[in-house]
């Protein structure tokens, strides 16, 4: 089995919408993503040839992850989260958002990554998505 892995990072806040602990606000984390592609057998025609998958274009779908969420706020499409734009929305030029359809945990956002990375056709093994040094969340499909 081979396995290849490409490297990404990039800031963002997320609201854990009825979150009661330290987390429960709105608070930021420099994201580290690890994405790893794996393959039993390298391709053997055209220019990716002896490649499980050409590292730019792994690097280009983590470029798209990493623009969808730098430096905006991770919030959940839900009542609450479309309350908290509704708020803040007055202030175009010094807040920026996006809204997901589920809680943006790292566990959450590790599986929407993996998703969107599968559907370019990347034979993705294995998301990991760290919120700090030295926490992470890994996702796979098994």
């Amino acid at each position: 089995m081979f396995i290849i892995k490409c490297e990404a990072g990039f800031d963002a806040s997320h609201y854990l919408s009825g979150y009661e602990g330290k987390c429960g606000k709105i608070h930021g984390h420099r994201y580290r993503l690890i994405v790893k592609v794996q393959s039993k057998e390298l391709k053997e025609s055209g220019s990716d040839r002896g490649m499980v998958e050409d590292f730019g274009y792994v690097k280009a779908a983590l470029k798209e992850i990493k623009d969808l969420f730098d430096h905006k706020i991770i919030i959940e499409d839900d009542e609450t989260g479309r309350r908290l734009i509704e708020s803040l929305s007055a202030m175009p030029e010094i807040f920026d958002y996006v809204l997901v359809p589920y809680r943006p945990t790292a566990e959450e956002m590790s599986r929407h990554i993996f998703n969107m990375i599968k559907e370019k056709g990347i034979a993705v093994h294995e998301v990991e998505l760290f919120e700090t040094p030295t926490n992470s969340c890994i996702y796979r499909e098994d």
